[in-house]
């Protein structure tokens, strides 16, 4: 199935980028268009989805993108994203958090969540 962006229904937003959704998983965008801070999360590195994330978004592989967040965490000038170990927990997570955004298989969406990227665009 196809993975998603989702972000929490209430927060406003309706779109994004690929762009936009790089910027917010690669910690360069801290808050939406509308002022609202992002609250990311990612999944475990075990899970299969986070690979395929990071493979269609920006061609990188885990190794690739985690050394990206070594370097960032290093310097001090970024936090890591939050992480969960199941597409479950990343549904959770954006909807307690009003600024909530994840990835997720397609199947998982509910109606508390907005769907603002397709992996396939």
């Amino acid at each position: 199935a196809e993975l998603v962006v989702v972000v929490n229904a209430r927060c406003g937003v309706a779109a994004m980028t690929r762009n936009e959704v790089i910027n917010v998983f690669f910690g360069r965008n801290r808050q939406f268009f509308n002022g609202v801070t992002v609250e990311p999360v990612d999944l475990s590195d075990a899970h299969p989805d986070r690979k395929r994330f990071y493979s269609a978004l920006v061609g990188k592989d885990v190794s690739e993108v985690n050394a990206y967040w070594a370097r960032e965490i290093f310097s001090g000038r970024m936090q890591p994203l939050s992480r969960v170990a199941s597409s479950d927990e990343v549904l959770r997570w954006v909807v307690s958090h009003a600024g909530g955004i994840g990835f997720m298989d397609s199947t998982r969406v509910d109606a508390r969540v907005r769907v603002v990227f397709e992996m396939g665009q």
